[in-house]
């Protein structure tokens, strides 16, 4: 799990925000992308096996369980972002914390 210490000083503070976590929101966007895809071709897969072959139905289960699981990682990455500001600056970097999530599309 990705975790930042809060930390009370302005300029630290100011780099975080304008390169670190775009960086890091521009990098969950990117994994997003490939995640979505293999998440299309498993429902795809789901629509074409027969369902009595439980041998590949359990591998797709598991490429489903692994793609959410893959998911709620970077989801839990951008909150992890957006909750580690320090305590006077959490609203004002919950703006561009948004934005960085707002960014994010499967």
């Amino acid at each position: 799990m990705l975790t930042l210490s809060p930390d009370t000083s302005a300029p630290r503070h100011d780099a975080l925000q304008q390169t670190v976590w775009p960086m890091i929101g521009s990098l969950v966007h990117d994994l997003r992308q490939p995640l979505s895809v293999i998440d299309a071709c498993a429902d795809y897969l789901n629509l074409v096996l027969p369902q009595n072959d439980r041998r590949a139905r359990r591998q797709l289960e598991l490429l489903q369980q692994q793609v959410g699981e893959a998911n709620r990682i970077l989801h839990e990455a951008l909150l992890n972002l957006h909750y580690t500001d320090a305590p006077g600056e959490a609203a004002a970097s919950r703006s561009s914390t948004n934005a960085a999530s707002a960014a994010v599309t499967y």
